[in-house]
């Protein structure tokens, strides 16, 4: 795919991190994510310019860069229950990134350069534009789904440049000042680097988007994310409210949906354990039918068997009678 020199990309985003960064000085540093897989030249810079070399179990912060040699490849677990492959050659940017379970959850993603594969977490499920990715040519509003962003820069040989949107599973909106178009599973959406124009959908999705060797992580993750969903953004709650507790911050005039009163708690746990007993019976119930259903089959295959046998041992009386008849 694209083949950046990881040097090059660096000097390149000096200006623009400390840019991004001057004047801003946070108390402390918001996890986006955790690195589940590193693979080849990697590295992340923060708003500071301050290169480092992640490993498995690494934190990714709000505001960090990533940038990927042209074999390098890095994975990580976001914190909304979200996974990002970020493929070789690519400069990206998570501008934001606020996932504590609650309404006002959102990330913004700035991809320069480069692709990455995404499966998203529960801050996709509000429904609102509070979950993009930003690109030179185009936003990608994205909503609960599997999808793949591509940029391919001016000057670039890879193909036309601009950007591509593929979408695996759930659908993305490609908006630019010209309109904007929904592209849906098995599709792919395109906006031109040069010249104002509106995304359009491609008849076929281009060769660009290629799998790397690390692909099979993405087989059945969608499913499997999404299984156990609720349950993280409910431990996630918990886990801010802890922390909340602990730095005594917390008191009447701040409580918000992340600290509610012990009522509503309580209300919350009740209406959670109601969720898994209907998930149970739901279960119970799909596990009854379908012992039923195997049942009916197992009966239906014996009462074939009953009539097969029956009709072949009356072919065989029959086979039998015609000598006897013959010599009468």
């Amino acid at each position: 795919m694209l083949r950046p020199s990881v040097a090059i990309v660096l000097a390149f985003l000096t200006p623009l991190a400390l840019a991004q960064g001057a004047g801003e000085q946070a108390p402390e540093r918001v996890v986006a994510g955790t690195v589940s897989l590193v693979d080849g030249d990697v590295r992340f810079l923060d708003a500071n310019q301050q290169a480092r070399r992640p490993n498995a179990r690494d934190p990714i912060y709000e505001g960090d860069s990533i940038v990927t040699g042209s074999g390098g490849e890095v994975h990580l677990d976001m914190q909304d229950g979200g996974y990002i492959g970020v493929r070789p050659g690519t400069r990206m940017r998570i501008v934001n990134f606020k996932a504590e379970g609650a309404a006002d959850d959102s990330f913004l993603i700035s991809l320069l350069e480069g692709s990455f594969r995404a499966v998203t977490g529960w801050i996709t499920h509000s429904g609102n534009r509070r979950a993009e990715v930003q690109t030179p040519t185009a936003t990608i509003g994205v909503r609960g789904t599997d999808y793949e962003p591509l940029v391919i820069p001016e000057g670039s040989k890879a193909g036309e440049p601009g950007t591509y949107d593929r979408v695996n599973i759930g659908e993305t909106e490609m908006r630019t000042k010209e309109g904007s178009i929904i592209v849906r599973p098995n599709q792919a959406g395109f906006v031109p680097h040069r010249g104002a124009a509106r995304p359009r959908v491609l008849e076929r999705i281009p060769a660009l988007f290629k799998p790397t060797r690390n692909e099979k992580r993405f087989e059945g993750l969608h499913q499997r994310i999404h299984q156990h969903l609720e349950e993280r953004r409910l431990q996630r709650v918990k886990q801010i409210e802890q922390r909340r507790l602990q730095r005594g911050k917390p008191g009447a005039q701040q409580k918000s949906a992340l600290d509610p009163r012990p009522e509503q708690r309580r209300q919350q746990q009740r209406e959670e354990a109601l969720r898994q007993k209907r998930l149970q019976e739901a279960q119970k119930q799909a596990r009854q039918r379908e012992e039923r259903q195997a049942e009916k089959r197992q009966h239906m295959f014996q009462k074939q068997q009953d009539q097969a046998r029956a009709a072949r041992k009356a072919e065989h009386q029959e086979r039998r009678k015609r000598p006897a008849e013959k010599r009468e």
